[in-house]
């Protein structure tokens, strides 16, 4: 039998890295990715696709991650999509620990992100 093939919905304001993990994860994963370049954008593209996933960049400027996942969360079309924070930004403790409450949350990798350990643990996990 062999793997499931993921749809995937990475939301980020950096074209380069939505373009560095759409064609990792479509290329070396073999999994559909869709992407959005904003918060707001990424909370339709998530209600309309039904992604497997979210690949979410905390710092954005319309919205940050945390309040994207608080969207994902009150609709309850979206509410289950594990959710993959990856971020340039440090977190502090407390935004860790904030982060981690949320029942979305799967996984927090920090700028240069290392793909090969994401696509690991989503096909393992998902």
């Amino acid at each position: 039998m062999g793997k499931k093939i993921l749809k995937i919905l990475t939301i980020d304001d950096n074209q380069n890295c939505l373009h560095v993990v759409a064609k990792f994860f479509t290329l070396i994963g073999g999994h559909i990715v869709e992407v959005a370049e904003n918060g707001a954008d990424g909370l339709r593209k998530a209600a309309e696709l039904k992604p497997d996933l979210i690949l979410l960049d905390m710092v954005m400027p319309d919205m940050n991650g945390l309040q994207v996942m608080d969207g994902l969360s009150a609709d309850a079309s979206t509410r289950h999509i594990p959710v993959i924070v990856i971020t340039g930004t440090r977190l502090t403790g407390n935004e860790y620990g904030i982060l981690a409450a949320k029942k979305n949350f799967m996984l927090l990798e920090e700028k240069p992100a290392d793909f090969n350990k994401i696509l690991k643990v989503i096909e393992a996990t998902l």
